[in-house]
């Protein structure tokens, strides 16, 4: 009796370590992010980061500010995609990737981190975070993608 026992929580925990073939993301199975998307930030800065140059005598303190993003994702290669992120002040190689799920993400550009998640086929919500020698970033910004 003990024997059957330990064969079944053996075999049980074998079968339980198997991969579901449904469990396997196929590339082709990852939301298309190619085009381009617009948002306008909620963000809050400290310092002067490129991106929110406005209110520079108050580089010392936490400020509220906003800024109009464009990511014009051109490549995409199942969960991976690239392209670049532009603002008035600047443009910077933006790069990322998919988790599992299909939903979430994760990129940089060339100084920030970015998580995101989709909303829908055409928008994405994310949080950016920055911190270099220029200051502090953190912000709120949903992307629609452009039709045209």
């Amino acid at each position: 009796m003990k024997l059957a026992v330990f064969l079944s929580v053996v075999i049980g925990l074998g079968l339980a370590s198997i991969v579901r073939a449904d469990d396997i993301v196929r590339a082709d199975e990852f939301p298309s992010m190619v085009g381009t998307w617009k948002g306008t930030s909620e963000a809050v800065v400290l310092g002067k980061p490129v991106y929110y140059p406005d209110r520079a005598s108050e580089q010392a303190i936490p400020r509220a500010s906003s800024a109009d993003f464009v990511i014009n994702l051109t490549h995409q290669d199942g969960r991976r995609m690239w392209g670049s992120v532009i603002s008035s002040n600047i443009a910077e190689p933006w790069i990322g990737v998919f988790w599992n799920d299909r939903k979430t993400f994760e990129a940089v550009d060339a100084n920030g981190q970015i998580v995101g998640r989709m909303v829908d086929a055409n928008t994405v919500e994310v949080i950016y975070t920055q911190h270099d020698s220029n200051g502090l970033i953190t912000s709120h910004v949903v992307f629609s993608r452009s039709k045209d």
